[in-house]
């Protein structure tokens, strides 16, 4: 497993634990750097040395690396010309921060669950993209929510409070710095002050 594995790995397992209705649906990329997977809280579990290290991973992701997210083609065909170029600008990404990308529902069935799935694209190839709506669209046919507990199947269309398979509680998660429970809606861990990576 290499850098653009741990990323996608690390990023799936996030969004699980602290944003799962982007399980099936696109955010923007500015939120997957400063808020789903910032450097400077994730660099241990990413098992990433550097900032430069990190950004050429989240580049690699970006521009569609290995088909782990569905990319806009333009933002994809810009970040593959700067990666392939002979010093390449690494912050490049930045300038797409409100460009929209999802989660590819195989590579979150490969990569998540163990569950037996398609491969993701061979190749560096990518899952097409050309419209917010697109993205949605793909990102809709990802499976159903599940509890981030027992894996068991959740009611849709409505609120779930506890997972009707196990009991546990839904409402709360844990700091991954700390393990100490927190509540949905918390920016902060009251334990040890580590953002818990959710929107207000």
């Amino acid at each position: 497993m290499d850098a653009i594995d741990r990323m996608f790995t690390v990023l799936a397992q996030t969004v699980r634990d602290t944003q799962p209705r982007y399980l099936t649906q696109p955010f923007e990329v500015a939120e997957l750097y400063q808020t789903l997977l910032p450097y400077r809280h994730f660099r241990r579990e990413l098992a990433i040395e550097t900032n430069e290290d990190y950004e050429l991973a989240l580049m690699q992701l970006l521009s569609g690396a290995r088909g782990y997210l569905i990319v806009d083609d333009r933002m994809r065909d810009a970040l593959a010309r700067e990666l392939a170029s002979p010093n390449p600008d690494l912050g490049v990404f930045r300038q797409y921060a409100d460009a929209q990308v999802a989660l590819s529902p195989a590579a979150l069935q490969q990569h998540g669950r163990g569950a037996a799935a398609e491969p993701a694209p061979a190749g560096g190839s990518t899952v097409r993209l050309s419209t917010p709506a697109s993205v949605a669209a793909a990102a809709a046919a990802a499976d159903e929510l599940r509890c981030r507990y027992c894996s068991g199947r959740l009611p849709q269309g409505r609120r779930v409070v506890f997972c009707p398979h196990c009991g546990q509680n839904l409402t709360v998660m844990n700091c991954s710095a700390c393990g100490a429970e927190l509540e949905v809606g918390w920016k902060f861990c009251v334990a040890c002050g580590r953002s818990s990576g959710q929107n207000a």
